[in-house]
Order: structure tokens, then sequence, then C-alpha cells
């Protein structure tokens, strides 16, 4: 990794640390945490947006597949970079603490701890999947309705950020990563489009 890289890592991870923030960056990350209440908002979206709704929230899906099971899935094992936490034993780990069902990880105490490199070779660093996906969802979503898309935009950028405050991701893995979300997500909804008029 150059110099920069390491650099800015420990910037945001360390210097730049927060302890309102040790909760908000993981509790961005835990989109799992997130589910139920993304689930209400898609079907309360489907039943009354409309048509147009709809198509969105279908091509936000498809866009999510193809970027996380299909790009990023690939490039994790084909590059295998390691992540910044199993790398080096100057990072600092922050994550939920456990809870069930996953939503209840919101209301525990963070966990903030040294990280402890495990000696692997190879990893999944890159691309960061969430970066990747949300940017892919917000692409969909601007293309349909422009403020909403704006807004998850910058949702998108705090998740991303957040990957690297919790040590899970090099800041040279963020700007590939949510380029390749803007693509799927450009490439998805003009692939629907182009399907609609067809049909």
């Amino acid at each position: 990794m150059s110099s920069w890289d390491l650099s800015l890592l420990h910037q945001i991870n360390s210097a730049w640390s927060h302890p309102a923030l040790d909760w908000l960056m993981p509790a961005l990350s835990a989109i799992e945490a997130w589910l139920p209440l993304i689930i209400v908002a898609a079907l309360l979206t489907a039943w009354r947006g409309g048509r147009r709704a709809r198509t969105m929230l279908l091509c936000a899906g498809i866009a999510i597949g193809l970027g996380d099971g299909v790009i990023s899935n690939t490039l994790k094992k084909t590059i295998g970079r390691v992540r910044p936490r199993d790398a080096r034993s100057d990072v600092i780990i922050r994550d939920l603490g456990h809870g069930s069902p996953a939503f209840m990880r919101l209301f525990q105490p963070p966990v903030v701890k040294p990280s402890e490199p495990n000696g692997a070779t190879r990893g999944k660093s890159f691309p960061s999947s969430h970066t990747v996906n949300l940017f892919a969802v917000a692409t969909v979503i601007a293309s349909f309705y422009r403020r909403a898309g704006i807004i998850t935009y910058l949702l998108a950028a705090a998740v991303a950020y957040s990957r690297i405050y919790c040590g899970a991701h090099w800041p040279s893995d963020i700007p590939p990563s949510m380029a390749l979300g803007i693509l799927v997500g450009i490439l998805v909804v003009f692939v629907a489009r182009q399907t609609i008029r067809a049909a």
C-alpha cells in the first residue's frame, strides 16, 4: 500500500475518532441491523409508489444482486487484498455489541478494540461491498427520483467512510468501489428502460 493510503487510514481510524462516532459508524455499517426497516420501507414504497416505484425497486434489487453477488464477490476472490484490521496491529476495530435479533445491536454499547493481525496473505478488502451496493442503489434511486437519490448518495458516502473508520477497508478501496456501484446502477437502469421500451 502507498504511504498516503496508510496515513489517511490512521487519520480516519484513529486521529479523527470520537465516542459518538464509535457508535454511529458501526451502526451505519451494520446493514443487517437495519434490514427490518429497509423491508418495511420497500414494501410501503411498492404499495404507495405505483409502477414507477416498483420498477425502481426491481432495478435496485437487480443492482444489488449484480454488484454484490457477481462483481464484488468475484473481485474479492481474484484480488484477495487483506483488510487493514487483519494486516496491521495499529488499527482500531469498531463494531456494534452483540444482540439478537440483529436490530437489537443498535441499542448495545459499541465494541472498540485494537486489531490483532492474523497473518493472512489474502482477504476481502477490495472492493467494499457496502460501498458498491449502496452507490448502485443510490444511482438507481436517483434515476427515478432525483431528490431521494441525492439523500441516498449522502448515506452511501457516510457508509463508505464508516468502513474505513471501523478498520474494515483501506481508503484506496473506496473510490473504485464507488465507481463500480455507480456503473452497475447506470447499467441496470439502462437495460431496464430499453427492455420496457421494447415491450
